[in-house]
C-alpha cells in the first residue's frame, strides 16, 4: 500500500499478482523425516530420462567454440544426451573408471589442494589423490564476460561446475540431512565424500556459453549462485544435473527465448504467433534447437483435439467446419469446438482401412496451426526447484515471471533489500522433502489465485485434496516434533505445515452452500484436534466452528461446549479471547432455543474468564459529514472532498477525514495504518532485526525480513540485545529520539525492508510525529510488535494528524456508513490509550443519504 499525505489525498495502489499453475511434483525415493531422519513415507515418481533426438551424432563438446558463438545453430551439434545408456552424445567428457571409495565424512578434497592437472577427458585418477577437477581460472582470462551480481560470475561460475563434478565423482552425494541435529547443535558444515570415479563423466567449463541477454544473463546468474552452494546439488539426481549443464550450454538465442516462454503460460504455443525480433526474426531454428534438447516438445499426435482446436482463431475453425460439413449454426468459438468434436465422435469411416474422418480432420488442424511447441513439465517442475532453491521465502502469489522482475530491479538498482548475512543451514532435509514442499506451495498457489478469482469450485477442490494429503505428513512430522527444538521458522518448510495452511484457506469456499457445509465443521475440527503446527491460530478456527454451530446449524449446546473447550486452550491471543467473548455474549443473550444450564454455562465462562478479556478504555468519537459518491456497497467507497466553482475533489473516505482535520487546525497528516508502527519499528530495531545472525532466518537476497520474524520466537532469538536497545532508548531524551530517528529514516528508506520509505515526503514527519508522541509512546508501539509481530502487524488505526507548531496530535480510526471496528482495530486503540496516546474514531456519514431519510420520514408523517 502507497501512503499518502493529507495534501495529496494519497494515492492508493495495491499489487495484482498472477498466481502459479497447478503442479504434481513427485519422486520415489525412500526419504527420512526431514526433522529427525524416522523413515518416511514413500514419495513419487522418479524424474524419468530426457530423450534425445536420434540424430545426434555429435557430441556438443568438439564444437569448434567460435563456431558455436555464431547465432546460426548446427542443430545436431548441438545436441545434449541426458541419459545413461548414451555416453557418446553426453555434454560431458568421459574419464576412467576406478573402484567406489568407502563413504566417509570429511572436508572437501577439491579445497586447499592443488589441483592435478588433466591432459585430456581419457586421463585417469586414483581416489587417494586430489580431485581431478581442473583448476580452469587460465581459461576465464580468455573470455571477455560481462559482470553480474557485483562481479561474482566468474566465482559463481567456477564453483558451479567444479560441484557439479564433484556430484559426478560421489564426491557431493544425495542429501540426507538431520535438521533437528542440525539446529539443536546450532552447527552446520557439508561434509564430501572420497572420490567415486564410476560415475567417470566431466563438465567442462569451457563449453558453457554465458549469455549477453539481460533476461537469460539473469536465469544463468540464478542457476549458477543456486549450484554454486554444493549443497544444494544433493537435491539432484545425475540425469537432472546433466540438464543443468546442457541449459548453461545453449546457444545465446536459445537461452534467451527459453527464460521469455518460461515466463508464459505453461500450454501449447504456436510458433507463428510468437514474435522476439530482439532474438531472432525466424524463432524456428531456435525452437528446434530447444526440441533437440528435449526442453520443448513439438508433437501433438497424443494431445486432445479439444487443445488443438483452441489454439486456431474463430475464422479458422470456421473454415475447417465448411471443409469437413461439420454443421454448427452459432457464431460462438465454443459451440465450433464442440460440434466438431461430436462430428469426430460420431462418424465413422466409410470402407475398412479408410482414414476415419476424425483423422482427416485433425490432420487438417495440424496444417493450420503450423509449428507448435510446449514446454516440457518436467522442465518446468526443474526451473520450480532451481527457483525455490534461490528464493525459499518467495510469496506463493508471485509468479516466475514476478521472480525475474525483482532480479531485473535489483540488478538496475531500482530495488534494494537489507544486506544481511545469508544463512548456511540447510531448510530442506532431501531431494524428496524439497519435492514435497515445491507440490503442496503450487497448490497453496493455486487456491490463492481461485479465492481471488472466486472460484469457489476450484477452491473446494484443493481443500478436499489437502485433506488427503495431510494425513500422510503429519502423523511423520507430530512424530518427529515431539520435544522438538526445530526452530518454528524451519518447521514453515515442512509439507504437513503447507497443507494445513491450504485446508485453513478452503474452509470459507467449503461455508458457502448447504451441502458442502459438513465439511467445513469436519476440516475446522481436523484443524483444532491436530497438536504439530499454527498453534496460535487455533482460537480462530475454534471461533470459526463456533458461528458454523450457532447461526447454521443451530445447535446452541454443540456451541457452548466448544465455546468451553475453546477457553481452556492455553495459547489463545488477546484477539482469540476478544472474539470469544462476543460469541458467548450472543449465547448469553439469546431468549429462546437454550437450556438454562447452558446459559448458566455461558455466564461462568463470561464472569470466570472471558469478561478479563474487555477492553478498560474509552475511545472518543467524532462523527462528520459528506456528500458520498461512489457505491456505498464496494469495498472502498468515493466522497466528494471538495466541491467548489474552481476545483472539485474526490477521494476515499479516509482522505475525507484527513480534509477534516485538516480544517481543524491539524496541518499535516497521512493515511498510514500498520504501515506506521512496522516503519517505526523496523526503523528503531534495524540492527536488532536485520544484523543479529540466527540459523535459517535469512535464507535468500532478496528477503525484506528475517523469517523469524513471523514466529514466536524472535524476541527470545535477540532478547539480550533488544532489552539493551529497549533500555538505551528509553534512556533519550525527546529531542535525541526524533533526530535518531530520522537519521535512521533517512539511511534505510531506500531498502525493500519492513520501513516503507514512501510513507513520509521526507524524515521531518517521523521527527515530528516522534515529537508529538513522546518517548514511551514510540517505545510502547514498538514493543507490542518486538512480542509478536505476526498479530499485531494490521489493526492500527488509519490515520495520524498532527500540528508541529502546537505538538497536537490525534490518532485516527475513520469508519464509514455501514462500518464497525474490528477485534485487532479495538484491542489497538485500547493499548495506545493505556499508553497515554490521543486516540479517536472518525465516522463519517452521508448528508445525501441522511437528507433522504428525512425526507422520507416527512411523507410519512403527512
Amino acid at each position: 500500500m502507497v501512503q499518502t499525505t493529507i495534501d495529496q489525498f494519497y494515492k492508493v495502489t495495491s499489487s495484482n499478482k498472477k498466481p502459479a499453475s497447478v503442479k504434481n511434483i513427485k519422486e520415489s525415493s525412500n526419504h527420512r523425516s526431514p526433522i529427525v531422519g524416522k523413515k518416511g513415507r514413500q514419495s513419487s515418481s522418479k524424474l524419468k530420462t530426457f530423450p534425445v533426438h536420434e540424430n545426434a551424432k555429435q557430441s556438443p563438446c568438439k564444437v569448434n567454440r567460435k563456431q558455436r558463438m555464431q547465432n546460426n545453430v548446427s542443430l545436431n551439434d548441438e545436441v545434449y544426451c541426458l541419459s545413461k545408456t548414451d555416453m557418446k552424445n553426453s555434454p560431458t567428457k568421459t574419464m576412467a573408471t576406478k573402484p567406489i571409495s568407502p563413504t566417509v565424512k570429511h572436508t572437501s578434497p577439491t579445497s586447499n589442494q592443488k589441483k592435478t592437472p588433466v591432459s585430456n577427458s581419457d586421463s585417469k585418477f586414483s581416489p587417494k589423490t586430489s580431485s581431478p577437477i581442473r583448476n580452469e581460472s587460465h581459461r576465464f582470462t580468455r573470455i571477455v564476460r560481462r559482470k553480474l551480481f557485483k562481479d561474482r560470475t566468474e566465482e559463481l561460475l567456477s564453483a558451479t561446475i567444479n560441484n557439479l563434478n564433484s556430484a559426478k565423482e560421489g564426491i557431493i552425494t544425495n542429501n540426507d540431512i538431520n535438521l533437528e541435529k542440525v539446529y539443536s547443535s546450532r552447527k552446520f558444515s557439508f561434509k564430501y565424500n572420497p572420490i567415486d570415479t564410476t560415475a567417470s563423466m566431466r563438465y567442462e567449463i569451457e563449453e558453457v556459453i554465458e549469455p549477453t541477454d539481460m533476461y537469460s544473463l539473469h536465469f544463468f546468474l540464478s542457476i549458477v549462485t543456486v549450484f554454486s552452494n554444493p549443497v544444494n546439488c544433493g537435491y539432484f539426481n545425475e540425469e537432472e544435473l546433466d540438464f543443468i549443464f546442457s541449459l548453461l550450454t545453449l546457444s545465446k538465442c536459445a537461452q534467451a527465448l527459453l527464460i521469455r516462454m518460461l515466463k508464459r503460460k505453461h500450454t501449447w504455443h504456436r510458433i507463428s504467433n510468437i514474435k522476439y525480433d530482439e532474438i531472432s526474426n525466424d524463432l524456428k531454428p531456435i525452437f528446434d534447437e530447444l526440441v533437440l534438447r528435449s526442453i520443448f516438445k513439438s508433437s501433438t499426435k497424443e494431445e486432445d483435439l479439444s487443445v488443438l482446436l483452441n489454439l486456431l482463431q474463430v475464422d479458422e475453425i470456421r473454415k475447417i467446419c465448411q471443409e469437413s460439413k461439420v454443421n454448427c449454426s452459432s457464431k460462438k468459438k465454443e459451440d465450433y469446438v464442440q460440434s466438431i468434436l461430436k462430428f469426430c465422435n460420431e462418424t465413422r469411416s466409410l470402407f475398412p482401412g479408410m482414414l476415419s474422418p476424425a483423422t482427416k480432420l485433425r490432420a487438417s488442424v495440424n496444417k493450420r496451426l503450423g509449428s507448435c511447441v510446449l514446454l516440457n513439465t518436467r522442465v518446468k517442475q526443474m526451473v520450480d526447484r532451481i527457483i525455490t532453491l534461490l528464493m525459499p521465502n518467495r510469496d506463493p502469489t508471485e509468479t516466475l515471471a514476478d521472480v525475474f522482475l525483482t532480479i531485473l530491479k535489483v540488478e538496475t538498482n531500482q530495488m534494494k533489500f537489507p544486506k544481511v548475512k545469508l544463512s548456511e543451514f540447510p531448510i530442506f532435509a532431501s531431494k524428496g522433502h524439497l519435492l514435497d514442499y515445491i507440490e503442496v506451495k503450487s497448490t497453496l498457489s493455486d487456491i490463492l489465485s481461485a479465492i481471488e478469482k472466486k472460484q469457489w469450485d476450484i477452491v473446494r477442490n484443493l481443500g478436499s485434496l489437502a485433506s488427503q494429503r495431510l494425513p500422510l505428513f503429519l502423523e511423520m512430522e507430530t512424530q518427529g516434533l515431539q520435544d522438538s527444538t526445530l526452530p518454528r521458522h524451519i518447521r514453515c518448510f515442512l509439507p504437513g505445515y503447507m497443507w494445513l495452511k491450504v485446508l485453513s484457506k478452503s474452509i470459507d469456499a467449503f461455508k458457502k452452500t448447504k451441502e458442502t457445509m459438513p465439511q467445513a465443521i469436519e476440516f475446522l475440527q481436523t484443524l483444532i484436534n491436530q497438536d504439530c503446527h499454527m498453534k496460535n491460530r487455533k482460537g480462530l478456527w475454534f471461533g470459526e466452528l463456533i458461528k458454523i454451530e450457532m447461526h447454521h446449524m443451530k445447535n446452541l449446546d454443540a456451541s457452548v461446549a466448544l465455546l468451553s473447550n475453546a477457553v481452556s486452550y492455553e495459547s489463545l491471543t488477546e484477539v482469540d479471547k476478544l472474539d470469544l467473548l462476543d460469541r458467548a455474549e450472543m449465547l448469553d443473550k439469546r431468549k429462546t432455543a437454550i437450556s438454562k444450564s447452558t446459559k448458566a454455562t455461558v455466564r461462568r465462562i463470561l464472569d470466570n474468564i472471558l469478561n478479563k478479556a474487555r477492553p478498560t478504555s474509552q475511545t472518543s468519537s467524532i462523527t462528520i459529514e459528506g456528500m458520498l459518491c461512489g457505491n456505498t456497497l464496494q469495498r472502498k467507497s468515493t466522497w466528494c472532498i471538495r466541491n467548489d466553482v474552481d476545483q472539485q475533489m474526490y477521494g476515499s473516505v479516509e482522505s475525507f477525514a484527513l480534509y477534516h482535520y485538516k480544517s481543524k487546525g491539524y496541518s499535516k497528516g497521512v493515511h498510514c495504518e500498520g504501515a506506521f508502527p512496522i516503519t517505526l519499528f523496523g526503523t528503531l530495531f534495524w540492527d536488532e532485526i536485520y544484523n543479529i545472525d540466527i540459523p535459517g532466518a535469512c535464507v535468500s537476497s532478496y528477503q525484506n525480513a528475517p523469517l523469524d520474524l513471523y514466529s514466536s520466537e524472535f524476541y527470545e532469538n535477540r532478547k539480550e540485545q533488544i532489552d539493551i536497545k529497549l533500555k538505551i532508548v528509553r534512556n533519550f531524551n525527546l529531542e535525541t529520539l526524533s533526530r535518531h530517528l530520522k537519521h535512521e529514516f533517512d539511511l534505510y528508506r531506500e531498502y525493500t525492508s519492513l520501513c516503507q520509505g514512501n510513507l513520509f515526503d521526507d524524515s521531518d514527519s517521523l521527527q515530528e510525529i516522534t515529537l508529538c508522541l513522546g518517548v514511551e509512546g514510540i517505545v510502547g508501539i514498538c514493543e507490542r510488535l518486538i512480542h509478536n509481530f505476526q498479530l499485531w502487524k494490521a489493526g492500527f488505526p488509519d490515520l495520524i494528524v498532527w500540528n508541529a507548531c502546537t505538538k497536537q496530535y490525534k490518532i485516527v480510526e475513520v469508519k464509514g456508513p455501514g462500518d464497525s471496528l474490528s477485534t485487532k482495530q479495538k484491542l489497538w486503540l485500547d493499548y495506545l490509550n493505556h499508553l497515554g496516546l490521543n486516540t479517536e474514531v472518525c465516522y463519517c456519514e452521508s448528508n445525501t443519504s441522511k437528507s433522504g431519510r428525512k425526507r422520507k420520514h416527512e411523507e410519512i408523517t403527512m
